[in-house]
């Protein structure tokens, strides 16, 4: 017995139309959002692919760094006179390395001894005044006024018991001349005195606020309150929290200042910046030395005529001054380091600041980052 066949409405067909069509979609949904995983995985896979190869050249290029370092310890063991100086190889720019993966690497070594030490300002020396509240009312009026606080090398001045450079540490009166000395970013001398305060009030460990610096309830009070460290410096950039300073002086500092070595060390005379040789006077001078008189000193240094801390300070351009407070904190040597790497691998980059540190055995990296100092 057969059955006639049923003729499927036209209202049946639409609705497999759209079952098929809602199918399609669902599928095509789930096919996009399976390219758009395996692109985001591919691009993970491809980033940290170049991650782990530039972190690799950077590792090496810290090696061979080290490599270059002692070389020159024992050229310099070998040496009548041992001195770290611009001249040398490991000082010279580096030509960019081409790399077999496709790319460049480059990078340069600098002395980190050429640079002020920040941690350095709290320190207190022996002869010298330190306490916050020293009297000092009146100090950069009575400093800008008097000839005697000026850079007068030919003139042969003796601080007297009130003299307002007494209340300042060598390293302090270093730094308040290289505040004076940043091209556009420099500070009058009032300023730089001010900011000096500053920077002491927030790397030594008391309370006690110095007579123009700031302390805990200076930070707690600002209209975005955060509290000094009152400890060591463990980044340069942590200059930027410290009250007066700005964006400016801040760049203008960057690169001639540092928080290493964390020990007491001595600044290098013939590989510090030319802002930094400025920075060097007689210990009752609180402005920075003449230019022209820095300049000529420059050029005798990377000419070989200055070869130590003597032959510096026996120059015509400290004549007459006291320098019992500045020599000590003077040396020729240096055992700290800043490599600063950069590779390039499919238009990408990735950076290295290694602190390296030369014992006479060995060169180690005691500090990285990729980031700021």
């Amino acid at each position: 017995m057969s059955y006639p066949r049923r003729k499927a409405s036209r209202a049946e067909g639409g609705a497999a139309l759209v079952v098929a069509m809602l199918v399609f979609a669902l599928v095509a949904a789930l096919m996009i959002g399976l390219q758009r995983d395996f692109t985001l995985t591919l691009q993970r896979g491809t980033h940290q692919l170049f991650s782990e190869q530039a972190w690799a050249y950077l590792i090496g290029a810290e090696e061979l760094a080290a490599v270059a370092l002692q070389a020159d310890s024992r050229a310099d063991a070998r040496a009548e006179v041992a001195a770290d100086h611009l001249g040398e190889v490991w000082a010279q720019p580096a030509t960019p390395y081409p790399l077999d993966a496709g790319g460049w690497m480059s990078g340069r070594i600098e002395d980190l001894q050429g640079r002020l030490n920040l941690n350095l300002l709290a320190e207190a020396q022996s002869g010298e005044q330190t306490t916050p509240n020293s009297d000092g009312a009146g100090d950069a009026e009575d400093m800008a006024e008097d000839p005697v606080a000026g850079n007068q090398p030919q003139q042969n001045t003796t601080a007297s018991s009130d003299d307002p450079t007494k209340r300042w540490n060598a390293t302090q009166k270093m730094f308040i001349r290289l505040l004076q000395a940043l091209g556009e970013a420099s500070l009058p001398l009032e300023e730089a005195m001010a900011l000096t305060d500053a920077v002491t009030d927030f790397v030594d460990r008391d309370a006690e606020r110095r007579l123009n610096g700031a302390e805990e309830g200076d930070y707690r009070y600002a209209d975005y309150p955060y509290l000094p460290a009152n400890r060591a410096m463990a980044s340069v950039s942590e200059l930027r929290a410290v009250r007066g300073m700005t964006e400016p002086v801040y760049q203008a500092l960057a690169s001639l200042v540092t928080v290493w070595p964390e020990a007491r060390g001595r600044l290098n005379i013939l590989t510090c910046p030319f802002p930094v040789l400025r920075s060097l006077n007689g210990d009752d001078q609180l402005f920075p030395l003449d230019e022209v008189e820095a300049q000529r000193l420059d050029e005798l240094r990377r000419e070989g005529e200055i070869g130590s801390v003597a032959d510096l300070l026996a120059d015509p351009a400290f004549e007459g001054q006291s320098i019992g407070q500045l020599e000590p904190l003077l040396d020729i040597r240096s055992d700290w380091f800043l490599l600063d790497a950069t590779v390039e691998l499919v238009e990408r980059e990735r950076h290295l600041f290694s602190v390296l540190h030369r014992v006479p055995d060995r060169t180690v990296a005691v500090f990285r980052s990729e980031g700021e100092l």
